[in-house]
C-alpha cells in the first residue's frame, strides 16, 4: 500500500497529539500533586481509591458510633452503681430494724426512707441520654419504670458494630438485672415488701427482706460486670477502628498523591516523547519535500 503525505500527515498528528497529551497529564500531576485526578488516569488505581475511601469512612463511623455507645455506656454502668448503694442502704436498715432495740415507731419511721430508696430507683431506671431512655430495651422514647417499680420496657438489647460485621451488646437488660426476669428476684418488690414490713412491724418479714437484698445486690453486680466487660471490649474496638481508619488514610495518600521524583521523571520523558514525535513528524515531511525537488 502507498503511503500518501495524508496518511503521512494524520500518522503524525495522532502521535504528536497523544505524546502532547501525556505531557499534560505529567504537568498536572507535577503542579498538583495528585496522581490520580480523574478515574481515567488510572482505572485500577481509581477503582483501589474508591474502596480505600470507602473502607476509611466506614472506620471512621464504627469509631463514632462505638465512642457514643461507650459514653453511655459508661453512664449505665455508674447508674447501676448508684442503684447497688440503694440496696446496699435498704439491706442496712433491714439489719438494723430487725433488733429489738427498735420499737413500732421506729420501723414506721423507716418505711418512709425506704419508700424514697424505691422512688431513687425509679429515677435511676428512669435515666435519660439525648433524648433516649437508656434502661427501656428498644422502648427507648418513654420512661421505662412507672412510680411503683413497674417495668415498660422490653427486653431488647442494643447492638453496635464494633468491626466490620461484628456487633456488641451496648445496653443493659434491666428486666433481668432489676426485675428479675428468668428466675431473679425483683428489686422494687422487695423494697415495697420491705417497707410493708416495717409499717407493719413486721419482724420475720423484716429478717426475711435480707434474703431479697442479698440477691438484689448479686443481680445487680452481674449487670455491673456485664458492663465493664463490654466497656473493654468497646474501648478495644475504639482503638483499632482508629488505627484502622489512619491506616486507609495512609493508603488514600500512597494511592492518589504523586512521588515527586517519580512525576519529574515521567514530566522529562513526556516532554522527550513530544519533541521526538514533533521531530519525527517534520523529519518525514522534510524527506516528502526533497523527493519533489
Amino acid at each position: 500500500m502507498r503511503v500518501t503525505e495524508k496518511m503521512m500527515f494524520e500518522t503524525g498528528r495522532v502521535n504528536t497529539g497523544l505524546a502532547r497529551t501525556k505531557l499534560e497529564q505529567a504537568v498536572a500531576e507535577v503542579s498538583s500533586g495528585k496522581r490520580i485526578r480523574h478515574p481515567s488516569d488510572d482505572p485500577a488505581g481509581s477503582a483501589l481509591l474508591t474502596r480505600a475511601r470507602l473502607t476509611h469512612d466506614r472506620f471512621e463511623a464504627i469509631k463514632d458510633t462505638v465512642g457514643r455507645a461507650s459514653d453511655e455506656l459508661n453512664i449505665a454502668e455508674g447508674v447501676m452503681g448508684e442503684l447497688s448503694n440503694v440496696v446496699q442502704r435498704g439491706r442496712e436498715m433491714a439489719m438494723q430494724m430487725s433488733s429489738s432495740q427498735f420499737g413500732p415507731d421506729d420501723r414506721a419511721a423507716s418505711a418512709q426512707e425506704v419508700d424514697g430508696l424505691l422512688q431513687t430507683l425509679v429515677g435511676l431506671m428512669n435515666t435519660e441520654v439525648a433524648g433516649r431512655y437508656i434502661f427501656g430495651g428498644f422502648q427507648d422514647g418513654v420512661p421505662p419504670f412507672d412510680a411503683n417499680g413497674g417495668y415498660l420496657g422490653d427486653a431488647g438489647v442494643r447492638q453496635v458494630e464494633i468491626a466490620p460485621g461484628v456487633f456488641e451488646p451496648v445496653s443493659l437488660r434491666v428486666d433481668v438485672a432489676v426485675k428479675g426476669a428468668g428466675g431473679g428476684v425483683d428489686i422494687p418488690r422487695v423494697l415495697s415488701d420491705f417497707a410493708a414490713a416495717l409499717r407493719s412491724n413486721d419482724i420475720a418479714g423484716i429478717q426475711g427482706a435480707l434474703e431479697g437484698f442479698d440477691s438484689s445486690l448479686t443481680q445487680v453486680s452481674a449487670a455491673r460486670m456485664d458492663a465493664g466487660a463490654s466497656l473493654n471490649i468497646l474501648q478495644t474496638a475504639e482503638q483499632v477502628s482508629m488505627f484502622g481508619r489512619d491506616h486507609m488514610k495512609i493508603q488514600l495518600v500512597e494511592i492518589s498523591e504523586t512521588n515527586l521524583a517519580e512525576s519529574a521523571t515521567r514530566l522529562a520523558l513526556a516532554n522527550t516523547a513530544l519533541e521526538a514525535a514533533i521531530s519525527a513528524t517534520a523529519q518525514s515531511f522534510r524527506f516528502t519535500l526533497l523527493d519533489k525537488l
